[in-house]
């Protein structure tokens, strides 16, 4: 062998190689470290059990109620029933490997021969050096995490209804108007109104809404409990936008719409003036003027709406309110309400005119979505022929042209 360099040299043999200066370090071989032994496993689990009396002040039990102190327990056993102590001495700072420690934790059953082991219950128990130790569970823990989801103040359930026996001649009206064809069931559209008197099917079996609670919320967010009559005899109080949504999502949710004639009529006779009567609210109409490119598409867009106030009292903040799309608006008419029922009112001319019924979703100022209920795509002829149509009761001769958007009288003949 040659060895390049300044100066030419030969080497003859290996202790001449290894003789030379090494001056990279590349014969300096690290040494293998040994892998852990028995004895360091040993020290480990008898660390554990050391740090276990510090915490609980008494020797882990065989009867402990988790499973790591039994685990505990048998390794202790084992240790203790070893002859190598010496190693373990340096770490018995409380004198475990002293005295009586083994008496302290009872004696330990006889090793079993492989061929009398017969469930995994007695492999589990000869498991005195914790080899199939689960190690640390904590992982599984759960932490940060709510133990119960937040509920509603009251869910929905059904119920027997102890009053039935008033609403079975509506039930048996509305099979009767189904069968004659006075009354047809309509899919149930997204948009549509729940209000009292009104009926759907679910689940195959005929409701009636009977009462609509107090109203929470704003916006499209606005919800109402109901009290529902369904034709089997039970009652609901389920939520009104609950009942919209089953009935939107299930493919045979229907809506039940009757001939106005009768109902509306009915409707209609407590609503009437008279020279006694008392100012409830005002009926009003307001147009919109805002310039919002959603809004300008619609050539006739008014809001039809009550309020206790006087209309300039109830408009005064319109463009800081989703009610009045937060934009300016301009006040068309009002109609002054004596002695009646003016939220009745209101959702009558709402249900009348329900396919004119504004049908976009806007963005607040606050950034969240709200679609309006009370703004509708119709004339203003329209809108106060409908007004005084109901006043004086013969809207009941009328209906909604969807194609013209006008109103046209009904056709009286029957087939």
């Amino acid at each position: 062998m040659i060895l390049q360099g300044k100066k030419r040299r030969e080497l003859n043999s290996l202790d001449e190689i290894f003789g030379l200066s090494d001056e990279f370090g590349l014969l300096n071989v690290k040494p293998r470290s040994a892998a852990p032994g028995k004895n360091d496993l040993i020290a480990s689990r008898f660390e554990e059990i050391n740090q276990f009396i510090d915490q609980y002040v008494r020797l882990p039990s065989e009867h402990g109620e988790s499973l790591s102190e039994r685990q505990m327990s048998k390794r202790l056993k084992a240790i203790l029933e070893g002859s190598d102590h010496a190693t373990l001495a340096v770490l018995d700072r409380h004198n475990v490997l002293v005295g009586s420690g083994l008496a302290q934790i009872g004696t330990s059953a006889p090793p079993l021969h492989p061929e009398d082991v017969m469930n995994i219950d007695d492999i589990l128990d000869g498991d005195d050096l914790g080899m199939l130790d689960l190690g640390d569970l904590s992982i599984l823990n759960i932490t940060h995490v709510p133990s119960e989801r937040d509920m509603p103040d009251e869910v929905a359930q059904r119920t027997k209804c102890a009053d039935f026996w008033q609403f079975e001649t509506i039930f048996i009206n509305l099979h009767a108007d189904l069968k004659s064809g006075k009354a047809e069931s309509v899919r149930f559209a997204e948009n549509w109104q729940i209000t009292v008197g009104d009926a759907f099917i679910l689940n195959g079996v005929i409701c009636f809404v009977d009462e609509v609670g107090d109203e929470h919320g704003r916006g499209e967010h606005k919800d109402a409990r109901l009290r529902l009559i369904f034709e089997n005899g039970t009652e609901s109080n389920m939520l009104r936008r609950s009942l919209g949504r089953a009935l939107y999502m299930e493919e045979t949710g229907r809506r039940i719409l009757r001939d106005r004639d009768g109902a509306l009529a009915e409707a209609f006779q407590d609503i009437r003036l008279t020279h006694r009567d008392r100012r409830t609210g005002v009926i009003y109409i307001v147009k919109s003027m805002s310039n919002n490119p959603a809004l300008t598409q619609f050539s006739h867009l008014y809001k039809i709406g009550y309020t206790e106030l006087t209309v300039d009292q109830r408009i005064r903040n319109a463009e800081r309110d989703i009610a009045f799309l937060e934009g300016p608006v301009q006040k068309v008419t009002e109609f002054e309400c004596y002695n009646m029922n003016p939220q009745r009112f209101e959702s009558l001319v709402h249900g009348f005119l329900a396919v004119q019924r504004l049908n976009v979703d806007l963005v607040g100022k606050d950034g969240k979505y709200y679609r309006p209920r009370e703004w509708f795509d119709v004339t203003l002829e329209v809108a106060r022929d409908v007004i005084n149509r109901i006043i004086d009761g013969s809207i009941t001769q009328y209906r909604m042209d969807n194609t013209t958007g006008q109103m046209v009288k009904k056709n009286r003949q029957l087939s």
